[in-house]
């Protein structure tokens, strides 16, 4: 049904811009269009932004409803501005005759739940990425409109089913996926960097937002700058766009004086080849569902050092144990690191056992046919109901006028 160009399949995602949610979306469009033959649009809640030139040179048309956040403080005033663009989001579903639905993280899961049955889609599917760090006003009104749910990790799975009250019968556990990094024409980071011959490179790869812990990551690489023996010190490089704790990790920064061994990158496209140039890659976090970034960086062969979430174990597997420290924890992220990093020859077998794992657990191919079947399980679910329901209306005894 759903490898059916007659079958029209939306992707909902915040904006276009680059990130862990938009690449993963990205893998299973381009999958559903080209392998499945589906038909396959992804829409943009808020904004546009420069991933959408690639999923339109995948052959994905793309589209952007401009959303805006109601923020007015006066509620009867906010409640219309709620009603009013919901319908018309509604309308746009309807519109554009839109079969099934598919929102990935917080927002759009809400404004999905609130508006697609009015826009007449037949089947939505709650896509939970975040385990609970993006709360939206109204999303347990919305979450009560769904039939079926998709987490991308165990913790997003425990968070559906403990904190929002979820049946576990109707949750999925899809994983994320990963590619296998391609060659090509790319920049040299270790000489944009200007690192010295043989200068260790440490990579962590994230938008610097309060959950995602940067200044744990960089109060231990203040104790692993003074305990480091020997010169050049390592670099960290910290690739990500500036968020709402980019002020507050600069003046630890700041402080630490790390400014001759810490670099802010700010986003970056070419991350395979970043990847490629590192020796060591580091995750930190208070809270994650599986991050795309660390299944890349093992996918570039790379040993990782992380902070022990359940998404986290996810993607490194069961074998983990000995590169996780605990969340919010600088002086055993230092040790850990001050452990692996001279010791090449460990990063060399963590970082190939990272990649076989990456590329054999986590394929595109599996992602998008686990997608598809739980797609095509809930739609025979909703045609033998509606079925049901048929079938006792008729059964119902006719009433008489005397």
């Amino acid at each position: 049904m759903f490898a059916s160009s007659s079958t029209k399949i939306v992707f909902l995602i915040p904006e276009f811009a680059r990130g862990g949610t938009q690449r993963q979306v990205y893998l299973l469009a381009r999958e559903f269009k080209q392998r499945h033959g589906s038909n396959v649009e992804v829409w943009a809640l808020f904004s546009s932004g420069e991933y959408a030139k690639e999923f339109e040179a995948a052959g994905v048309p793309t589209k952007v409803l401009g959303f805006l956040r109601p923020q007015c403080p006066v509620r009867i005033v906010r409640t219309w501005y709620w009603a009013r663009r919901l319908l018309q989001i509604a309308k746009q579903f309807r519109a554009a005759g839109v079969d099934v639905l598919l929102p990935f993280t917080s927002w759009p899961n809400v404004i999905a739940g609130l508006t697609y049955r009015l826009g007449g889609v037949r089947l939505c599917i709650w896509g939970e990425r975040s385990s609970g760090v993006d709360r939206v006003r109204m999303e347990r009104l919305a979450l009560r409109q769904y039939r079926t749910f998709i987490a991308n990790s165990t913790a997003g799975v425990d968070f559906l089913s403990g904190e929002m009250g979820v049946s576990r019968s109707l949750i999925s556990y899809v994983p994320n996926a990963v590619e296998e990094p391609k060659a090509g024409n790319s920049i040299d980071w270790r000489n944009r960097l200007g690192l010295a011959p043989g200068q260790l490179l440490v990579l962590k790869v994230a938008n610097i937002m309060r959950f995602r812990d940067h200044a744990t990551l960089l109060h231990a690489w203040k104790h692993l700058q003074d305990a480091w023996q020997g010169e050049p010190k390592p670099v960290l490089a910290l690739a990500g766009a500036f968020g709402d704790s980019f002020r507050d990790v600069q003046r630890i920064w700041r402080e630490g004086r790390l400014d001759s061994t810490v670099r802010f990158m700010g986003a970056v496209q070419d991350v395979g080849a970043l990847i490629d140039a590192s020796d060591l890659a580091v995750f930190t976090s208070r809270k994650e569902g599986m991050p795309n970034a660390i299944l890349e960086c093992m996918a570039g062969g790379k040993a990782v050092i992380a902070t022990d979430l359940p998404g986290i174990r996810d993607a490194l597997g069961p074998n983990a144990g000995d590169v996780l420290v605990p969340a919010g924890d600088p002086v055993q992220l230092a040790r850990r690191l001050l452990d692996l990093l001279p010791d090449a020859s460990r990063r060399t077998s963590l970082g190939d056992r990272n990649r076989k794992y990456a590329l054999s657990e986590f394929t595109v191919a599996r992602m998008a046919n686990t997608y598809l079947d739980v797609m095509e399980r809930q739609s025979q679910s909703l045609r033998f109901a509606k079925h049901q329901k048929a079938a006792q209306t008729a059964d119902e005894p006719r009433s008489h006028s005397a």
